[in-house]
């Protein structure tokens, strides 16, 4: 039995889209609300929170998701926030 011939770029292009389209169709996006600013979205969330607390012995972890924006104002706010402690400190 011989192998299949080679796939052709223009093949590849049209197999991409359709393995693309067939993952979107069996994985419907999941909707979040951001937990900084409220708003809804769709997709995979761009960053979390991290709340931890304890009730006795016991530890629990909550990573609450972020929008773009609010990851983006959150992380740049901790390097700012780690910059300032490094400059007091040296």
């Amino acid at each position: 039995m011989r192998p299949p011939p080679p796939l052709l770029s223009s093949d590849r292009g049209e197999l991409e889209e359709s393995l693309q389209s067939r993952r979107s169709e069996a994985r419907p996006e999941k909707h979040f609300e951001c937990d900084a600013c409220g708003k809804g979205f769709d997709g995979e969330p761009s960053g979390s929170g991290l709340f931890i607390w304890t009730r006795g012995d016991e530890v629990r972890y909550e990573e609450p998701p972020l929008c773009e924006e609010c990851a983006m104002k959150v992380s740049v706010g901790a390097l700012l926030g780690y910059d300032d402690e490094e400059e007091e400190e040296g």
